[in-house]
C-alpha cells in the first residue's frame, strides 16, 4: 500500500481538529485550523464554519466587543465564505456591517475598505447620503472633512433642548515625535486619546518612521505603557484574550527597541501574571500561544531572567493549533543555552506535531548532541522523573528520527547510571535503530515479496503459499553491515531485556558454543517461566531442536518436585502457544510430581494444569509397562484363536517323562 505523504496527513488532522472544535461550538481554536486547510477540504466543514461565525459576531456585536470583532475581520477577509455561505445576501450583511466597523476602529483602513465593498452598492442605492459619508470616512482614514460630512449632519434631527447639547471635543491625534525630548509627550497624549489597539498601531508606525536616535526612547516608553495596560486589565479580573494585545505590544518593544533594562522587570512581571492565569490542560489557541511565546521569547532576551523563563516555558504544555509557535519558542530558547528539560519537552511537541516524520529538524539534534557532551547527568535525570508515557514517547521518537551515532552516543550516555527499568526502556531504542538497519537493506524487497497483501490474513496466506517466501523473508531481515557493527556494539548490554535481542543472539551466533552461552546469559537474566519459554520458542523457530531439548531439561530439573512450579510452567506453556512436543513434557512432570507429592488441597493452578493434561490426554504410563500397547479386542473369535495358538505352544503334561514304551 503506498504510504500518504507528509502533507495529506496534515491536511487530515487538520480536517479532524476542525470538525472537533466546530463539535464544541469552539470558534476561536476552529477558525485558525480552518483557514489552513486547501479548499477542497475547507469545503467540508465551511457550512458549519460560517454559521457559528456568524453567531460569534452578532454576540460580539452585542457586547461591544470591537477588539475581537476586528480579530473576526481579518477572518473574514481571508475566507468570506464565514460570512456569505449558506445565508441569504441581506443576513450576510448585516454580518459584514460591524465586521467593517470594528476593523475602522482599529485603523484598519484598508481592511474595512474591502469589507465596505460588499455593503457599499445596497447603501448607495437606498441610503445615499449615509453611504458617502462612510465612503469619505474611510477614504480619508477617520479625518473626512466637513464637507464631506454636510450632507449627512443636514439629515439629522434637530436637537431636543431637554436633553441638553454635549460640548464639542477636539480629538486630533498628536503629531509624531522628532526627537527624545517629544516622545513622552507625544506617546502619553495617544494613550490618552485612543483606544489601546489605536495606540499599539499609532506607536509601531511611530517607531517605524522615527529617527534613529529616536526609536529605542519610543519602543522603551511604548513597552512600559503596554505593561501598565496588561496590568490594569488583570487587576479588573480579565484575562485569556484581553491580555493579549498588550502582551504582544510589551514584546515587540522589548524585541524592537533592544532589550532596553528598563522594561526586564516588567516584562518579567507580566509573563508571570499571564502565566497564572493560563489553564492547567495548557495552552491550544493559536491567539493566546502568540502572545504568551512572544512575552516568554522577549523575556529570555535578558539573561538574569532567562533561567525563570526556560522553566516556566518547560512547565506549560501545547497543543493542537499552538504547537508550531511552540516549537518556533522552543527553537529560539534552545540557540540561547542547552538545557535538558526544555529540549525533551521540545522533543515531545514536535513529535505531536509531526508523528509521520522520517528525520527530526536540525535544531532538536544539535540540541541533544550539546547536552551530551555538557549536560549528559541532567538528561539522565530529566529522563528518570519524566511520566513513564513521556520518556517512552520520547525515546521512540529520539531513535526513530535521529542520526543513528547520535542516538547510540545518547544511549551510551545514560546506560551506566540507568537503572534497570529505564536500562529496559532505553533498550527499545537499540531495537529501532536494529529495525532501521533492515528497512535500509530489506524494504523494498519485502514490499516485492508481500506485494498485493491487503492484511495480515493476506500476508500470512502469500508466506505460506508462495514457495521459497518465507526463507525470503527471513534473509531480507537479516542486519546490514551498519546493524551488525551496532548489535556487536551493544549486546553484551541488551541480551537480557528483550526475546527480539535473544532471537538475534541466535541468528548472529557463529557455533553452537556461542548460542548456548547466549541462552544461558538471558535465562540467568530471566530465570522464570516466561524466560524459558521464549528460549524454547527462538529454538523452535530457528530449528535449534537439540538445544531446544537441553533447555526444556533444565527447565525441569529446576522445578523437580515441586508441584505448584511445575503446575505453573504448565499454564504458563499453554499462555505462549508452546508446541505440543515442549508442553506435553511439562504436563507430564507435573502429573508424575501430582501423584508422588499429593497435596491435600489443589490450588487453582494445579486444577487447571489437570484439565490441561486432560485436555491435551497426557497420561502418566503404568511402571514397568512396556512402550508398546497390547492389541486389545473385544471380538471373542478373535480371543478365541488367540487361545487356541497358546494351547498349540504348550507342551502336554505326560509328554516327555518316559510313558509306555
Amino acid at each position: 500500500m503506498a504510504r500518504p505523504k507528509s502533507e495529506e496527513l496534515q491536511h487530515r488532522r487538520w480536517l479532524e481538529d476542525a470538525r472537533k472544535h466546530l463539535g464544541r461550538g469552539d470558534l476561536d481554536s476552529a477558525l485558525p485550523v480552518l483557514l489552513r486547510l486547501p479548499t477542497p477540504l475547507r469545503e467540508e466543514v465551511l457550512p458549519r464554519g460560517a454559521a457559528l461565525f456568524r453567531k460569534g459576531v452578532h454576540e460580539q456585536h452585542h457586547r461591544g466587543a470591537w477588539g475581537t470583532l476586528s480579530t473576526l475581520a481579518a477572518r473574514a477577509e481571508a475566507e468570506p465564505g464565514l460570512v456569505e455561505r449558506g445565508v441569504e445576501a441581506g443576513e450576510a450583511r448585516a454580518t459584514f456591517w460591524p465586521l467593517m466597523w470594528a476593523a475602522a476602529r482599529a485603523r484598519e483602513w484598508a481592511r474595512a475598505q474591502r469589507l465596505w465593498q460588499p455593503l457599499s452598492g445596497v447603501a448607495r442605492a437606498h441610503a445615499p447620503v449615509l453611504a458617502g459619508a462612510v465612503d469619505s470616512w474611510l477614504s480619508a482614514q477617520g479625518a473626512p472633512s466637513s464637507e464631506a460630512l454636510a450632507p449627512a449632519l443636514a439629515c439629522l434631527p434637530p436637537v431636543d433642548p431637554r436633553l441638553g447639547v454635549e460640548p464639542s471635543r477636539q480629538h486630533a491625534s498628536p503629531p509624531p515625535p522628532r526627537s527624545v525630548a517629544e516622545v513622552e509627550g507625544a506617546l502619553l497624549v495617544l494613550c490618552a486619546l485612543e483606544p489601546f489597539p489605536v495606540f499599539a498601531g499609532r506607536a509601531e508606525t511611530w517607531a517605524r518612521e522615527a529617527p534613529a536616535d529616536v526609536v529605542s526612547a519610543v519602543w522603551e516608553l511604548a513597552g512600559q505603557l503596554a505593561a501598565r495596560e496588561l496590568w490594569l486589565r488583570a487587576a479588573a479580573g480579565k484575562g485569556g484574550a484581553v491580555l493579549r494585545e498588550p502582551s504582544l505590544l510589551l514584546a515587540r518593544a522589548v524585541r524592537e527597541g533592544g532589550a532596553v533594562q528598563a522594561l526586564e522587570t516588567p516584562t518579567l512581571q507580566a509573563l508571570r501574571v499571564v502565566t497564572t492565569r493560563l489553564r492547567e490542560a495548557g495552552l491550544c489557541h493559536t491567539e493566546e500561544a502568540e502572545a504568551w511565546c512572544a512575552l516568554a521569547q522577549a523575556a529570555a532576551l535578558f539573561p538574569e531572567a532567562r533561567p525563570w523563563v526556560v522553566q516556566a516555558v518547560s512547565g506549560v504544555r501545547f497543543s493542537e493549533a499552538a504547537l508550531p509557535r511552540a516549537l518556533r519558542l522552543y527553537e529560539t530558547l534552545l540557540a540561547l543555552g542547552p538545557d535538558a528539560t526544555l529540549w525533551g519537552r521540545a522533543f515531545l511537541s514536535w513529535c505531536q506535531q509531526e508523528p509521520e516524520a522520517y528525520s527530526a529538524p536540525k535544531w532538536l539534534q544539535e540540541g541533544l548532541r550539546q547536552l551530551l557532551a555538557t549536560q549528559a547527568s541532567a538528561l539522565l535525570a530529566w529522563l528518570r522523573g519524566a511520566s513513564p508515557s513521556d520518556r517512552a514517547e520520547l525515546i521512540e521518537c529520539v531513535a526513530s528520527t535521529c542520526a543513528v551515532s547520535l542516538v547510540e552516543s545518547w544511549v551510551e550516555a545514560c546506560w551506566e547510571e540507568a537503572d534497570e527499568a529505564l536500562r529496559r526502556e532505553l533498550s527499545e531504542a537499540i531495537s529501532i535503530l536494529l529495525d532501521r538497519s533492515r528497512s535500509k537493506k530489506g524494504g523494498r524487497g519485502l514490499e516485492q515479496v508481500l506485494h498485493g497483501a491487503r492484511d495480515l490474513d493476506d500476508v500470512a496466506r502469500v508466506l505460506m503459499d508462495v514457495e521459497g517466501a518465507l526463507e525470503e523473508v527471513h534473509t531480507l531481515m537479516r542486519l546490514s553491515p551498519e546493524g551488525l557493527r551496532i548489535w556487536r556494539r551493544f549486546a553484551p548490554r541488551v541480551l537480557s531485556y528483550r526475546a527480539e535481542f535473544l532471537e538475534e543472539a541466535v541468528r548472529q551466533a557463529a557455533s553452537d558454543t556461542e548460542m548456548w552461552e547466549a541462552v544461558e546469559r538471558y535465562l540467568a537474566a530471566r530465570p522464570g517461566d516466561t524466560g524459558h519459554l521464549e528460549v524454547l520458542r527462538t529454538l523452535e523457530v530457528f530449528e535449534h531442536g537439540a538445544l531446544a531439548k537441553r533447555v526444556l531439561a533444565l527447565w525441569l530439573e529446576r522445578r523437580a518436585n515441586n508441584v505448584q512450579a511445575l503446575a505453573e510452567a504448565a499454564v504458563a506453556s499453554e499462555q505462549m502457544g508452546t508446541p505440543c512436543k515442549y508442553s506435553h513434557k511439562v504436563l507430564e512432570a507435573f502429573l508424575r510430581a501430582l501423584e508422588e507429592q499429593a497435596p491435600s488441597v489443589l490450588s487453582g493452578a494445579m486444577k487447571q494444569a489437570q484439565e490441561l493434561a486432560r485436555g491435551h490426554q497426557v497420561r502418566l504410563r503404568k511402571r514397568g509397562a512396556s512402550g508398546k500397547k497390547k492389541a486389545d479386542t473385544k471380538d471373542p473369535m478373535a480371543r478365541a484363536s488367540s487361545r487356541r495358538r497358546t494351547t498349540r505352544k504348550k507342551a502336554p503334561k505326560g509328554e516327555g517323562e518316559g510313558g509306555p514304551g
